[in-house]
C-alpha cells in the first residue's frame, strides 16, 4: 500500500509538499519528522505549542492538530480524507474547523 501510495510519489514529503507549504507558511511552524508514512510539523511559541500530524493509513489521510494553548489549555481534532483527496480542499476544512474553534474560545 505505502509503495504505491507514497513511495511513487516521492515519499511524504513530495506528496503533500503543497500542505507542507500552506502549514508552515509566515508561521514559526517548521517540519521536525518525516517518516514513510508520517509528517510531524510543529510550531512553539512563548506559551503555545501546535502540531499538526500527516498519516497514510489505508487509502486514508489522516490530520491531526494538537493546539497546547496556554490557558485555554489543550485542544486537539483529527480530519480523515480518501486516498488522493485534494490537498487544497483538506487545507479548506482545516482552516474553517480551526477559525471556528478559536471563535468558540473567544466568545
Amino acid at each position: 500500500m505505502l509503495k504505491h501510495q507514497v513511495d511513487m510519489r516521492g515519499g511524504m514529503a513530495k506528496k503533500y509538499e503543497f500542505l507542507i507549504s500552506k502549514l508552515t507558511e509566515g508561521t514559526t511552524a517548521k517540519v521536525v519528522k518525516v517518516t514513510r508514512d508520517h509528517i510531524h510539523i510543529r510550531a512553539v511559541g512563548n506559551t503555545t505549542a501546535t502540531n499538526f500530524f500527516i498519516t497514510e493509513n489505508f487509502n486514508k489521510t489522516e490530520i491531526e492538530w494538537i493546539g497546547q494553548l496556554g490557558m485555554l489549555g489543550k485542544h486537539k481534532h483529527r480530519w480523515t480524507f480518501p486516498h488522493n483527496f485534494p490537498q487544497e480542499k483538506m487545507l479548506n476544512e482545516i482552516g474553517e474547523y480551526l477559525e471556528w474553534k478559536t471563535k468558540q474560545m473567544f466568545e
